[in-house]
């Protein structure tokens, strides 16, 4: 009966073991190896969200574009927002900032293009008028022109200077850049850009050339020509003279001119 009595009590304990492995595995199964799946998710939606986020990074940084604001009238409190989207993206701009108020926008502007914002309604402050645009990558861009100025007592737009804002792109050599007045100066023009005597232009010229501006909102004929040097001379690039007329108010008190600095 004692030699029974302990094989029962021995099968028991195995069962008991047994029932203890099963448990332990089921616990296993219930709880830590789904702990694992969630922390294994997890770390897939952090390393998404981390390329995501580097990739809007590096569209952000790509962004770039050139505007300039322009009152309608010399009166008017209507302005004009005209951008030139100089990067490799899209953008599209969701607010005209006006000093500290925004006037929200959707506008997209494709890569080498031109779009006008506006008219816009603002309520100028006396003096200078400050005039940004933020995209929706959240880049923040100034105008590449003077600021605007408003005169209160008198109820009118004035501008320190005119220009013409001349970007070359592709640039390998050495340049020179030429703006001609269509009835004075022809022949001479004015040398608003030349490169250093020892060094070379590579990526991209940039520059601005002021001019007086005229009463009455009389319009400015201009011409622009790029020049490259090639053997001892230089060159007009193709697709120079470009022409330009400058009409302010009413249009841009500057105008951008984009050349390709490669053919000759």
């Amino acid at each position: 009966m004692r030699t029974t009595r302990i094989t029962c009590l021995r099968g028991r304990r195995g069962v008991s073991t047994i029932l203890g492995t099963l448990i332990f595995i089921g616990i296993l199964f219930t709880t830590v190896i789904p702990m694992f799946l969630v922390m294994k998710q997890a770390d897939n939606i952090y390393t998404q969200n981390l390329h995501e986020m580097e990739v809007s990074d590096q569209d952000r940084a790509r962004e770039d574009i050139k505007f300039y604001a322009y009152p309608l009238t010399v009166n008017s409190t209507d302005i004009c927002v005209k951008v030139v989207n100089t990067g490799v993206l899209p953008v599209e701009i969701v607010r005209v900032w006006v000093n500290d108020f925004y006037y929200p926008q959707t506008i997209l502007v494709a890569s080498q293009d031109t779009q006008v914002i506006g008219p816009i309604t603002i309520t100028p402050q006396s003096g200078s008028n400050i005039v940004t645009l933020t995209t929706k990558r959240g880049n923040s861009f100034a105008s590449t022109t003077e600021t605007l100025y408003w005169d209160f007592n008198n109820g009118y737009w004035f501008t320190p200077s005119l220009g013409i804002h001349i970007i070359v792109t592709n640039v390998a050599g050495k340049y020179k850049i030429w703006v001609h007045n269509s009835t004075w100066n022809v022949d001479g023009g004015i040398l608003a850009y030349v490169t250093g005597t020892s060094s070379l232009d590579h990526g991209e010229i940039e520059c601005t050339q002021l001019i007086d501006a005229l009463p009455n909102g009389e319009p400015h004929y201009y011409s622009v020509v790029v020049q490259r040097k090639v053997g001892n001379d230089y060159i007009n690039v193709r697709g120079t003279p470009v022409p330009v007329m400058i009409v302010w108010p009413g249009g841009s008190p500057v105008i951008s001119v984009i050349v390709d600095g490669r053919g000759t």
